[in-house]
């Protein structure tokens, strides 16, 4: 059973990657990322994300504000530990990146006198990234309504701090209910029983931080300006900047409806599948009949893929449409080779819906392990089984827990489901195409120990 080894609180602040503010249009959430000066041209407004989220676990609170009215770190903390209940008050420890730490150099003797300790995270330490990268993606699903006509930007921040405060106190009625992940649910539940700690007043002495570019760093590598628009939701009503030219409206409202699905993340997940995937780039290309080139254009953002290409691509890649959250995904089931940090981290992320999974190394309770790979079996909730090769003595290796969230280590299997497991694999790695076919299969051989979650035959 996993045991919670410290009370900890993940503290990050950024410019919201999705979310802006419009004169007209109020809070605005873009599907695509954009780069702060292409968002100026549409006269988006950026705005500071500042988050909390509990190390570890599925627990967190946001507060936003304008840019040029950056809020002191003592009233974020302060309001977090006052309205957050999910947060159970002050924790033994705060972990920031070193640009906040340097930013706010009477952060750690403050907290010291209220007795949290800071820490820096070390470079090679994924999981506060995944709680900045998951609250990101968050921010731009929080307002259930709009903002009013006509709202200043401090109203309209107003509103959509509201909406994030709204978000956790639903969360909090409901458990941070997680599906699937046993070992996750026992963690949330103990965090849970934890007594709340009554926050002590902070004061901070002389000017509380510095902003800095560090605040916009994921906007680097983005694409070139593409053209977008605006279009208001008939869902909820909100406003969405979206890629593409505005449609022509004919009048015939069933036609405006396909436009609310504008989020096109497609090339973003090819990137990092392309750089998991058994197979070369350039095999991967051709199976979709492509040029090397032309498929390296398109996973960078740079150029679009003829419509047939395409398809053939996400389906090879078992890249799917989910119209729940308005974004491609990556389906799978897959076997994927543990080769780059950051693609894993990334993949892994998004087909274990940010760490909602345990998963563990196969190991064979009788004969010797597999000599050149060990197999990670990924076990999402609602989900077939995914594996992630590990080539054995790669520095990869090493730092498998801090990529795999929720990591539970070995687990002994039978031998002959052991053997099918790298026969799998074997057959999966021999053409791109080879991948899901091979995948879908073994899901189906053991189908009932998917569907009751469990994933360990005898």
């Amino acid at each position: 059973m996993g045991k919670l080894t410290k009370r900890a609180h993940h503290f990050y602040v950024s410019i919201a990657k999705f979310v802006f503010y419009h004169a007209q249009h109020g809070i605005v959430s873009v599907r695509d990322p954009i780069g702060l000066a292409a968002a100026e041209r549409y006269a988006l407004s950026p705005l500071i994300m500042y988050g909390l989220t509990v190390a570890g676990l599925p627990i967190r609170w946001l507060t936003f504000s304008p840019i040029d009215k950056p809020l002191p770190f003592s009233h974020v903390l302060q309001m977090a530990w006052n309205r957050a209940e999910g947060l159970r008050g002050p924790p033994d420890a705060i972990c920031v990146n070193r640009h906040i730490a340097q930013a706010a150099p009477s952060l750690a003797p403050t907290l010291a006198r209220i007795g949290v300790r800071l820490e820096i995270a070390d470079n090679k330490d994924k999981s506060l990234s995944a709680s900045l990268r998951s609250a990101q993606d968050a921010a731009r699903w929080l307002l259930r309504r709009p903002t009013p006509p006509g709202s200043s930007i401090d109203d309209a921040v107003s509103h959509l701090c509201n909406a994030a405060q709204a978000d956790h106190d639903s969360d909090n009625r409901l458990n941070f209910q997680t599906s699937g992940s046993r070992n996750l649910a026992r963690l949330i539940e103990q965090w849970r029983s934890l007594p709340v700690r009554s926050p002590d007043e902070i004061a901070f002495e002389g000017a509380n931080w510095t902003t800095g570019p560090w605040l916009s760093s994921w906007e680097f590598p983005l694409p070139p300006h593409q053209p977008r628009y605006f279009h208001q939701g008939s869902f909820d009503g909100n406003t969405w900047l979206l890629l593409g030219k505005a449609p022509i409206n004919d009048g015939d409202e069933e036609d405006e409806a396909p436009v609310e699905y504008g989020y096109d993340n497609a090339s973003e997940i090819a990137k990092n599948l392309v750089a998991c995937w058994p197979n070369q780039p350039k095999e991967i290309a051709s199976a979709a009949g492509t040029t090397l080139r032309q498929l390296q254009w398109f996973i960078s953002g740079r150029s679009p893929l003829d419509p047939s290409i395409r398809y053939n691509l996400e389906d090879i890649l078992g890249i799917e449409y989910d119209e729940q959250t308005c974004r491609y995904i990556p389906a799978g089931p897959y076997v994927l080779i543990a080769q780059k940090t950051k693609a894993l981290e990334y993949i892994y992320t998004e087909i274990s819906d940010g760490g909602n999974a345990s998963p563990y190394e196969l190991i064979p309770v009788q004969g010797a392990a597999d000599p050149s790979w060990r197999y990670i079996l990924v076990n999402a909730y609602d989900k077939p089984p995914s594996i992630i090769m590990v080539p054995r003595g790669e520095a990869i290796g090493e730092v498998l827990p801090k990529l795999i969230l929720n990591f539970e280590g070995t687990r002994n299997v039978s031998l002959p489901f052991y053997r099918d497991v790298v026969a799998t694999c074997a057959r999966a790695c021999r053409t791109p195409e080879a991948n899901a076919q091979e995948m879908d299969a073994f899901a189906s051989r053991y189908e009932e120990q998917w569907a009751n979650c469990m994933w360990l035959p005898e």
